[in-house]
């Protein structure tokens, strides 16, 4: 994996674009599951969605895409993006989203754990289709504020002062937590981008 130091703007604006589909709903509160290790619990989930190439223009670097909608727009492609050449008109963009959450309970004795960001990324091999992998995010310690264990719900605080609230799956041992723990929580955004030829006929 190749270590990157931002998601890159073309390909967050591709994403924004490709998921503008009648408009989105706010995500619901991520459910917690555990992960087996004591006091760790982790939730993912993903989206798709695809945009179909309208144009290319290999020297001035942009790439105009139409979404399910019908609607188009164009981006200006940026030098880390390396096989612009092999995408085409009539190629389809695949856009996979995946956000993370893993909230690991710390003991007494840790130290908490200023915001720091985590990058990374990938490409594909040449023997395949152009695509590629970005994944950002944050890690920082968090205090538990509120637990209604009715509704299974937990809010904590983070070190900017924001509130965040999450939901414990039923593998969770919720009454082991209470209000003043800290935990570490890291949060991630992945962006799968793939390039998808038409079927010959």
């Amino acid at each position: 994996m190749k270590k990157l130091l931002a998601v890159p703007a073309a390909l967050a604006l591709m994403t924004q674009f490709a998921y503008a589909q009648g408009g989105s709903a706010s995500n619901p509160p991520f459910e917690m599951n555990n992960t087996g290790v004591p006091g760790q619990a982790r939730a993912v989930r993903a989206m798709k969605a695809s945009a179909t190439v309208a144009a290319v223009d290999q020297a001035n670097r942009t790439l105009t895409l139409k979404n399910k909608e019908g609607k188009t727009e164009t981006f200006k492609v940026g030098p880390d993006v390396k096989r612009l050449g092999e995408v085409a008109v009539g190629d389809t963009i695949a856009i996979t989203y995946e956000e993370g959450l893993e909230l690991d309970l710390q003991s007494a004795g840790d130290p908490s754990v200023a915001p720091e960001a985590v990058a990374v990324g990938d490409r594909a091999a040449k023997d395949q289709a152009p695509g590629g992998v970005v994944a950002a995010g944050v890690r920082a310690t968090v205090v538990v504020t509120a637990i209604d264990q009715a509704n299974r719900m937990v809010v904590f605080q983070g070190p900017q002062g924001q509130y965040h609230q999450v939901k414990a799956g039923p593998s969770v041992k919720l009454e082991k937590l209470k209000v003043g723990d800290r935990l570490l929580a890291t949060y991630v955004q992945a962006v799968a981008v793939e390039l998808e030829k038409p079927a010959k006929k």
